[in-house]
């Protein structure tokens, strides 16, 4: 046996050099994937919400290798914090959920309403759907007198108050008081000179706001309730072939059933399908939801938006 330069060595039996350091990348890489597998028969079968379970080989061949999946399991452990054993962790794990999906929702709302983001994320705090529901009627003659505000003040209060009607409606309440202000106005036929695009963001934004606050629900059988509201409407809807007006004032075919959604709608698709596998438990009546179970949930919609925001940084580094 004679040493060459490179870190090969002749071997006289074989006639030639090998390659110390390709021996010693394809023991490196053997032995990696030696220890992935047993990581993957370590994390097994992960349990979720009605007695569903999904493969850590699974996960893996999504994206997510057993280190990321531990680090976010800690950060869904975390999020459900210090949980009373006897208290049910459905209220945690429902005020977790929301929290870190309301950014994505009102992003997708946002986009699918043409609305700025910056004016959806103002909507959905009290505060903020004041101060964008003022600012729109300052731009508005027969809407600027400082009475029109208070009025309108109290009518937010009192839509967000009907809690048997969904965003949708709620924001009803709000469109017709603004016509009906406008048409008290020495400005003749003033409700009918409102601008219209200007409105339509107005319902828009208001409609967000109602979406973001009936969603905050604290248990499976009120997310199960509301579930069912929209569904209701929507068959309705369907039934009377909806041809309502778009605020801008031209008909639209199922208007009303476009924007007839819940803003679970616009959640990321994991979280989407982690609520509807909790009301399932809750109505097949199989008890209430482990700790575990319910960190497995988070932390899979955890899994899901770092996946979409490592997509969405390649993307832009790519058009960049």
């Amino acid at each position: 046996m004679s040493y060459g330069s490179d870190m090969q060595i002749w071997v006289g039996d074989l006639d030639g050099h090998v390659n110390i350091d390709a021996i010693s990348r394809a023991n490196e890489q053997e032995a990696a994937e030696y220890a992935l597998e047993v990581d993957l028969d370590d994390l097994g079968d992960i349990t979720l919400f009605s007695n569903h379970t999904i493969s850590s080989r699974k996960l893996y061949s999504r994206g997510v290798d057993p280190e990321q999946w531990r680090w976010m399991l800690h950060r869904a452990e975390k999020s459900l914090g210090q949980t009373d054993p006897q208290k049910n962790i459905e209220e945690s794990f429902l005020k977790a959920t929301m929290s870190v999906t309301r950014r994505y929702a009102v992003t997708r709302y946002a986009s699918f309403e043409r609305l700025s983001f910056s004016s959806a994320i103002t909507a959905i705090f009290p505060h903020g759907i004041r101060a964008l529901l003022f600012s729109y009627m300052a731009g508005e003659q027969s809407l600027s007198d400082i009475s029109c505000r208070t009025d309108m003040q109290r009518t937010l209060h009192l839509a967000a108050s009907t809690s048997n009607l969904t965003a949708y409606d709620q924001t009803g309440l709000v469109q017709r008081r603004l016509h009906e202000l406008a048409s008290r106005s020495s400005c003749t036929h003033a409700h009918l000179k409102l601008d219209k695009g200007r409105m339509r963001n107005m319902l828009s934004l208001s409609r967000l706001y109602f979406a973001n606050r009936e969603c905050q629900v604290r248990s499976a059988a009120k997310l199960h309730e509301l579930e069912l509201r929209y569904e209701s409407e929507r068959a309705a809807e369907k039934q009377g072939f909806d041809t309502s007006q778009k605020p801008t004032g031209r008909k639209i075919q199922n208007w009303r059933l476009r924007s007839l959604r819940p803003l679970t709608f616009y959640f990321p698709f994991s979280a989407r399908h982690s609520l509807k596998r909790l009301t399932t438990q809750n109505v097949l009546g199989a008890g209430s939801i482990g700790r575990q179970a319910a960190a497995n949930e988070l932390a899979l919609i955890y899994c899901e938006i770092e996946l979409m925001r490592t997509h969405a940084k390649k993307m832009a580094k790519r058009s960049g």
